[in-house]
């Protein structure tokens, strides 16, 4: 027992000079901290403060951009093909032809018929003699020369003929590519550009009933305008500044029916007068034609 206690006792001493080094070394590693630590950062003794700018004082100035060189536009040319002196021979042997209209690429190319009503040409063809196909005719109110609005009409014929191709303006990019025809008087050869294609019902209680504006004045033709854009199917104007201030336009109007349906639903080809090319070979959309002014509208202001 007596030899159990003396070794407890020299235990002692050697625990405690363990338990200092250990202290000491807890110093070093703290001492090594402290130059290894990041310091923070002393405060300024004064900060100082530049007052806040007064922006509502100030005019804004937009950023300033280098003006982009336009692209320069591709001209169209058009060249004329209805030979009026053929469209007098045509109607030296047949009275009742007033005109000939013609759209490029298409079957439409013929004689335009006037009766004293618009149903005889309906079962008729141009001769006069009985025909499923009927004719190409003129509204029996309209005058190709004078009128504010000419409208003509022609069956849908499934075999493609006769009005059947209007049907291919409802196709975009086919009718960016034929936006012009020609029609013809005795007279006068005009080009029209197409403005639009409309699918609409065309009976008597239509929302716009569009063949019942032939002879109009001012407000008339600007919300003739925004009914034809309003209704339109497929747009090939411009925006509605394709109506000037004036409001002198002249306007044509090709009807069909849409399907073989009796359902009153018409395919329309809305269009406006380029000009009198009665003497122009061709038309180019940067040198243009001679204008035409209509003389029959009345100076009644737009409400």
């Amino acid at each position: 027992m007596a030899s159990k206690k003396r070794k407890k006792l020299w235990m002692l001493p050697a625990g405690g000079v363990m338990m200092a080094g250990g202290l000491a070394c807890i110093a070093v590693l703290l001492s090594a901290m402290q130059f290894t630590l990041p310091k923070k950062p002393a405060l300024a003794a004064e900060i100082h403060s530049a007052p806040m700018l007064d922006r509502s004082v100030l005019d804004y100035v937009p950023p300033r951009e280098e003006p982009k060189e336009a692209e320069e536009k591709e001209d169209f040319v058009y060249t004329m093909s209805i030979d009026i002196n053929k469209v007098r021979s045509a109607a030296a042997g047949n009275p009742n032809i007033v005109g000939w209209i013609r759209i490029p690429d298409t079957p439409i190319n013929y004689a335009v018929m006037q009766s004293d009503d618009n149903d005889f040409y309906v079962h008729h063809d141009a001769s006069g003699r009985a025909s499923f196909a009927g004719a190409i005719f003129a509204d029996c109110r309209c005058n190709l020369e004078s009128s504010d609005n000419t409208l003509i009409y022609g069956h849908n014929m499934g075999n493609g003929s006769m009005f059947h191709a209007i049907k291919n303006y409802k196709d975009h990019d086919w009718g960016m590519n034929h936006r012009y025809l020609e029609l013809a008087t005795l007279n006068h050869r005009y080009l029209y550009r197409v403005l639009s294609c409309n699918v609409i019902f065309g009976e008597q209680g239509a929302s716009f009933e569009y063949w019942n504006f032939i002879n109009m004045n001012r407000g008339d033709v600007r919300y003739f305008y925004d009914s034809v854009q309003r209704t339109a199917g497929t747009w090939y104007g411009d925006d509605f500044d394709v109506l000037d201030g004036s409001g002198d336009k002249r306007l044509l109007v090709l009807q069909t029916c849409n399907s073989g349906a009796s359902d009153g639903m018409r395919c329309c080809l809305f269009a406006e007068l380029v000009g009198d090319a009665t003497f122009v070979p061709q038309y180019s959309e940067k040198s243009g034609l001679p204008g035409y002014k209509s003389e029959t509208l009345e100076t009644v202001p737009y409400i």
